[in-house]
């Protein structure tokens, strides 16, 4: 089979699909990324000719609307801006959340109504919280999936600990207006005084701390979280204040053997990740007292990266992902045998057997 996926950038969601893309890959199959940037779509659709199209609700121009009418076999998948009861009580000035604009739920129900396209449409939130983020796709005979965040093993796999990047926190991570009022909750406080703790901060954009380390290239990530005593994951405001976005980052940590201490999302506690793989504070106050504990005593670590490590292997890899994407679009053959190479990838990475 053909995937194509369609990107709009190098963010965190380019590289999600990029992970999907190997895991497809991996399998026999060809996938490419198209950049809506820089060829036009029907020069993508013609030259590629794929049997599954993944690409976004709100980028559903003219041209794409027609090169998906013109293949009627071809499959349809779409990441689905928020469309559901809970965007009422949610203050979009203060939060920047992706809403539906009336434009797009119009576009996608006129194409519904046309030619049964998409066949589904997705998010990363945990299926119970997208059945209020969500729920409203359904009224336009739209189906709403989970589709969770996961590990890329291709890329935190066989992670090493390097002297140069031993440290009692490292933090990998953007810091902008909008993820600051928590980042300076959360990780700036433990950067003053300067060396109470051995702290590294490496991102893409620059960081007002004299610990910025500067950008670090994606195969030195793995290495960075196992490196460090702990590894913190601090989530975005909405993520906290509303408990239903959980990012990628925790399930890096966990494949790359890294100690992970988190703020509180209630999905990603109650849902994904329990108290006994990540350590969980519930304020900023009991994150610094978090990090000094295992700072102070890092042996009582190993048995939560052992835990962690476990669960993601388990439940959360990117062959997970794309099985359920497969099985989801009833390709039932295709997705038991992704899980079976899936589980001879992490034995042959990791020495699981």
């Amino acid at each position: 089979m053909r995937l194509m996926i369609s990107s709009d950038g190098p963010h965190a969601h380019y590289h999600i699909r990029m992970a999907w893309g190997k895991v497809f890959t991996a399998m026999g199959h060809e996938a490419v990324m198209w950049d809506i940037s820089k060829k036009a779509a029907f020069d993508a659709f013609d030259e590629f000719e794929p049997d599954i199209f993944i690409g976004q609700t709100y980028q559903l121009n003219r041209a794409v609307l027609k090169c998906i009418k013109a293949r009627p076999h071809m499959k349809v998948v779409l990441r689905a801006s928020d469309w559901g009861d809970m965007q009422e009580d949610i203050d979009l000035e203060k939060y920047p959340i992706l809403v539906a604009s009336q434009e797009e739920i119009d576009v996608v129900a006129k194409l519904k109504e046309e030619t049964g396209k998409p066949d589904f449409v997705y998010n990363h939130y945990h299926e119970r919280w997208m059945k209020k983020t969500h729920n409203k796709w359904e009224s336009i005979g739209v189906r709403p999936v989970s589709m969770l965040h996961a590990a890329d093993v291709f890329e935190y796999s066989q992670s090493s600990t390097y002297d140069h990047l031993v440290s009692d926190v490292s933090f990998v991570g953007g810091y902008w207006p909008y993820k600051a009022q928590t980042l300076d909750k959360y990780i700036i406080p433990l950067c003053h005084p300067v060396g109470k703790y051995n702290v590294k901060i490496f991102g893409n954009q620059g960081w007002p701390v004299c610990q910025y380390m500067g950008f670090s290239d994606n195969d030195q990530v793995k290495n960075i979280f196992r490196s460090a005593t702990i590894s913190p994951n601090v989530s975005e405001p909405h993520s906290q204040d509303f408990g239903y976005d959980i990012i990628e980052r925790p399930f890096k940590i966990l494949l790359s053997g890294g100690f992970c201490v988190s703020d509180y999302v209630q999905s990603m506690a109650e849902d994904v990740f329990s108290n006994d793989e990540i350590v969980y504070a519930r304020s900023p106050e009991e994150f610094m007292e978090t990090i000094d504990h295992y700072s102070k005593y890092p042996d009582e670590r190993y048995p939560y990266i052992q835990r962690g490590f476990q669960s993601v292997v388990e439940n959360h890899t990117y062959f997970h992902r794309v099985s359920q994407i497969l099985k989801e679009l009833d390709f039932e053959h295709e997705s038991k045998k992704c899980l079976d190479l899936g589980a001879d990838v992490l034995n042959t990475l990791f020495n699981l057997s």
